[in-house]
């Protein structure tokens, strides 16, 4: 999406955000399913990408094609809580990368599992875990910062 005429503040489409999402439950599930590493390193690259690049994420693009496809309404949403969210993402997905890796397989499948936890809530509910840790923790020094300024 645009950014805001005078504010460097970002908005993202929840459509895309939601199919992002579902592509996150697929990859881990998978990769925990068969033991694969390769797809946990791509996933941890995306979140990356998203988190702490302004780089196109490759989730994103294929969540893009299909909201253009099924000709959805975008639903801007403030894009600092959610790259937040991916910071999360970035942590947890690389910690399941590393230790299906390190052939860790319950441990994997403890933090694969909050990943899809996570990832479900947004899917389906519109719950953005990482959004509201963001809101409680990050946002109230953030705006506290601004107001100091």
């Amino acid at each position: 999406m645009d950014k805001q005429s005078n504010n460097t503040e970002l908005y993202i489409d929840e459509n895309v955000v939601r199919l992002i999402a579902l592509q996150v439950i697929m990859i881990v599930f998978t990769s925990l399913r068969w033991q694969l590493g390769f797809p946990l390193f791509v996933l941890f690259a995306d979140f990356v990408l998203r988190a702490f690049t302004g780089q196109p994420s490759p989730l994103a693009a294929v969540a893009k094609v299909i909201v253009d496809l099924l000709k959805l309404q975008a639903k801007p949403q403030l894009a600092t809580p959610k790259k937040f969210a991916a910071g999360i993402g970035s942590v947890l997905s690389l910690s399941l990368f590393i230790l299906v890796s390190c052939h860790q397989y319950q441990t994997a499948k403890m933090i694969g599992s909050i990943i899809i936890l996570f990832a479900l809530l947004e899917a389906v509910f519109k719950i953005c875990v990482g959004c509201y840790i963001f809101n409680l923790f990050v946002a109230p020094f953030k705006n506290k910062k601004n107001n100091d300024v």
